[in-house]
């Protein structure tokens, strides 16, 4: 018979059976069960045919909208290997070491990062690591509003393999286990993991990006691991850690901090004059017309001992907390909210201009003649 003389009824007839019978199939495989999914087998070649190339498309594809920024700063490619160290290596391993026998054992594996950024670019990894990606073991970041931690790891991943050899001191592992009273405090792994990024005796924070805690209030330093184990305030990084605390650790990790004495400050790089004395006057004045209060209204250290001493503090962490308040990654709190106000009222150059003059003061002390504190 001649396909021309056939109706256009017939054809979808045909149609139709051939689907229902493709469908039919499916149900019996699907319900039958004789597909193995042990994952000590191999997917058939054309299953993992279909994923990867579902994944890689979608992946591609969702990740498009995003705008990477830039990647090259030395503090945030070793904030991300902290990052990486924390929460990435327990599947993927440190650069140069091999992957643990149980891990090789899931399917898929989980790849060798060394040559992701040689495979994707860097939006397509802070997709990945931001979502995670289903029927892979790869979880999304624990906290989807901090997208800074996640711009982290990215910068560290992309920075690969060139990092590698110096992954240990780029992720803090090289600042050495403590002695003494401090080794003994709380859980030894919870202070190996505080110190690997933060202040101890010896050493200052691993990069500016991550803040002082030395001489902090133990008020505060105990509402902030409290707020992190309870979800209340946002960290992919800190949520884990201040979660695996008891409450008793907590207590004695705030007593710690609050008791170490702070490192001298870096002062590798001269102020800019004209940034300090403008952000001197937002810190003591604040900007009326902008109903942005004076700083040290609340964090000079005569108020609650839940507000932080801000003098003294990295510039980019500042920054990046300002930052992270203006797009409403810190509200949980009643403390955050009222930040979140503030920052929100700020412009992104007074930002950088008052996180300048406070990184320029000296610990916890904040001096009303800037440049005298600025060139000491």
């Amino acid at each position: 018979m001649d396909l021309k003389d056939l109706h256009w009824t017939t054809i979808a007839k045909v149609l139709a059976l051939a689907a229902a019978g493709v469908i039919a199939l499916g149900a019996v495989v699907v319900w039958s069960g004789v597909y193995n999914v042990a994952a000590s087998q191999d997917h058939l070649r054309i299953t993992t045919w279909l994923f990867e190339v579902i994944r890689e498309r979608s992946v591609t594809v969702h990740s498009y909208p995003v705008e990477a920024p830039p990647l090259d700063d030395e503090d945030m490619i070793r904030l991300g290997a902290s990052h990486y160290e924390g929460g990435c290596v327990p599947c993927h391993s440190r650069p140069g070491e091999e992957t643990n026998a149980v891990v090789r054992g899931m399917l898929p594996a989980p790849p060798d990062l060394r040559s992701i950024g040689e495979r994707h670019p860097p939006e397509e990894i802070f997709w990945i690591v931001k979502h995670g990606l289903k029927y892979t073991g790869m979880p999304a970041w624990p906290s989807s509003q901090r997208e800074d931690e996640v711009w982290a790891v990215t910068a560290f991943l992309a920075r690969l393999p060139d990092a590698a050899g110096d992954y240990r001191a780029l992720s803090g592992l090289t600042r050495g286990a403590l002695g003494g009273t401090s080794g003994e405090l709380a859980s030894g792994r919870a202070l190996t993991q505080c110190t690997r990024c933060h202040e101890n005796e010896r050493n200052g924070t691993n990069g500016d990006r991550i803040p002082r805690l030395a001489g902090q209030t133990e008020a505060y330093l105990l509402r902030s691991l409290r707020e992190y184990a309870d979800g209340i305030r946002p960290s992919g990084a800190m949520e884990p850690v201040a979660d695996f605390l008891s409450e008793g650790e907590r207590q004695k990790l705030a007593s710690y901090y609050s008791s170490l004495r702070p490192a001298a400050k870096d002062k590798a790089v001269a102020p800019d004059p004209e940034q300090i004395r403008r952000g001197q006057s937002i810190a003591f004045r604040g900007i009326p017309q902008q109903q942005v209060p004076a700083c040290m209204n609340c964090h000079a250290g005569r108020q609650s001992p839940h507000f932080p001493l801000i003098a003294g503090q990295h510039a980019a962490y500042i920054e990046t907390q300002l930052h992270l308040w203006r797009q409403g990654g810190r509200r949980g709190s009643a403390y955050g909210r009222i930040m979140a106000a503030v920052a929100e009222a700020l412009e992104p150059a007074q930002i950088e201009d008052v996180a300048a003059y406070l990184a320029s003061q000296a610990r916890g002390l904040a001096s009303a003649s800037p440049m005298a504190e600025a060139h000491q």
